[in-house]
Order: structure tokens, then C-alpha cells, then sequence
């Protein structure tokens, strides 16, 4: 795909989510790229021990780094933080987020509206108090919004419906805004992530121990590095694709297309695969039988 030699110096970025994880990776990329970069996250300690590790690396400039202890679910911290920004903002990363795991008949309503808070509305008011700042230059330089969606949004998993749900309406999110901005030369791009070795197992959303939550825990345990999915959201940027698949395992990949070949196939193949083999703990049969061969070799 084309790429563009965009003047990274000159950019603007402001990146919620960005105390840790990905959000954090795709800080220090574009820190280290020349950006200035504004960094956005619920936690002062995370936005504190990031700032004072950019500043001492040689190929950042300190002043160019700045942080903001932000609840992403309040419009009027995001809007306040948006009026006393001087000049412009070129590159709007959207990363907050968290997980959550349960069934969704015995999980805590407030739960359930926190996800979607973050997720989804954390997204929404981001964009809506920084877009006049995106809009507020003439130049002819294109302006970015990028939202950190999911696997999880294409493809529907047990156990964690409102999470892919929140994800599934980032990628319809995405997918609007970047007909409605494009005569704004604003690009809109969805970056979906596999699993990646983060913080969401230790602060996520569990609400049971069940074997699909232990599946999930050790596959973020033991998913890609952050600092891979902050290189594909470089290569979106500098090529302004709508869309990118970030570290996503082969079984998922072949999941999804068969999802978008066989629509119907799907939903029957996933249902067959949790109801006899995770809520029978088939599975974990199967892995204590695994590792005794492996020891035996």
C-alpha cells in the first residue's frame, strides 16, 4: 500500500489509554518518531512513570510529552482538556478500554454499562470534543483518528458478548465516520488487535472461573508484544487504510473467514466447540494429557 512521508515533528497526537499496554506502546512509538504527544489515562501513577520514562531517552523530546489524568467517560474533562490545547490536533488514537468475561444473564448491570462507557462512549466523546481541533487547520496535510478495536469485533466469542459488542460498534463507528470526515481530509481507521500481552488479564472484568475465562487469561498471557500492534498503527497512518488486522492468530484469521464465507456455518461450529468441548472441560482434559506426553518425551 502507498505510504505517505508524513512530517512527524510538525504532528499533533493525543492518545487515550495510554498509561499502559497498547496505548502506551503507540505513545512511545510516536514519541519517538518526533511527535508531541498528549497522553490520557485514568491513572495518575501509569501517565507519571511514562512521562519520566520518555524524557530520559535520548531520542524524545521531553518537551514535546505531556500527560493528563482523564476519566475518557466524562465529556467535560475530555472538552476541557480539548479548550486548553493550543493549535491543532492531527492524530486522535482511541485506546482506552477494558475487558470484560462472563455471561451476560449473571453479570452486574453496572458492569455491563462500564464496558460500554469505556469502550464505546469513552471512543465517542473523544472525538466529539478534539474533532474541531482536527478540523481547525487548512492545511492539506490529512488529520487521523484511530480507533483500537478488536478480533473480538468481527468475530462473536462466548462469554464475552458485550465486549464484542462494544467492538463490533467501534468498527460500525469507524466505518461512518471515515465517509462523513472525508471531505475534512480526516482519515478514520480501525486497528484490530489478536491477543496481546496486557494488563486487561489482571484488570479486566471477570465475573466467573470458568474455562473459557482461563483460556482467556492465558491467551492474553501469552499474546504479541504491544509494540507490534504501535508499528501497524505507524503503517496505518502513513498509509491511511480504513482497516488493519494487528497480530491476529491463524485460528482466528481462519475463523473469520469462514464466518464471512459460510455466515451461517459459523454460529453452529462455535456453539458445537463451547458447549462440548469448553463447558465440558474437554479441553482441559486435553491439555493435562499434552503436557504428560511432552514431559514422557
Amino acid at each position: 500500500m502507498l505510504r505517505h512521508n508524513i512530517k512527524w515533528a510538525e504532528k499533533t497526537a493525543v492518545i487515550t489509554g495510554s498509561g499502559s499496554g497498547i496505548g502506551r506502546a503507540i505513545a512511545i512509538a510516536l514519541a519517538k518518531k518526533g511527535a508531541t504527544v498528549h497522553l490520557i489515562d485514568l491513572r495518575q501513577a501509569r501517565i507519571d512513570a511514562l512521562v519520566k520514562a520518555l524524557s530520559t531517552q535520548a531520542d524524545v523530546c521531553s518537551h514535546k510529552i505531556h500527560g493528563h489524568t482523564i476519566d475518557v467517560t466524562s465529556p467535560e474533562q475530555l472538552e476541557n482538556l480539548a479548550a486548553t490545547l493550543q493549535g491543532k490536533v492531527d492524530i486522535l488514537v482511541n485506546c482506552a478500554g477494558i475487558l470484560h468475561q462472563g455471561k451476560i444473564a449473571t453479570a452486574a448491570n453496572k458492569d455491563l454499562h462500564r464496558v460500554l462507557d469505556v469502550n464505546l462512549w469513552g471512543a465517542i466523546y473523544n472525538i466529539k470534543a478534539f474533532l474541531p481541533l482536527m478540523t481547525k487547520s487548512k492545511k492539506k496535510d490529512p488529520r487521523h483518528i484511530i480507533n483500537i478495536a478488536s478480533i473480538a469485533g468481527l468475530i462473536g466469542a462466548p462469554e464475552m458478548a458485550i465486549y464484542n459488542a462494544s467492538k463490533s460498534a467501534i468498527l460500525s463507528l469507524t466505518e461512518s465516520l471515515s465517509i462523513e470526515l472525508a471531505a475534512d481530509n480526516i482519515h478514520v481507521s480501525a486497528v484490530c488487535p489478536g491477543s496481546i500481552n496486557t494488563n486487561l488479564g489482571q484488570d479486566g472484568q471477570f465475573s466467573s472461573e470458568s474455562t473459557a475465562a482461563q483460556i482467556l487469561r492465558n491467551t492474553i498471557r501469552n499474546g504479541a508484544k504491544p509494540e507490534q500492534v504501535a508499528k501497524d498503527v505507524i503503517c496505518v497512518i502513513e498509509s491511511s487504510s480504513l482497516f488493519q488486522l494487528s497480530c491476529v492468530e491463524l485460528h482466528w484469521q481462519f475463523l473469520w473467514l469462514c464466518k464471512r464465507i459460510f455466515p451461517g456455518l459459523y454460529p453452529k461450529l462455535a456453539s458445537t466447540l463451547y458447549h462440548k468441548v469448553l463447558d465440558n472441560r474437554y479441553l482441559a482434559s486435553f491439555s493435562s494429557l499434552k503436557a504428560s506426553v511432552k514431559q514422557c518425551l
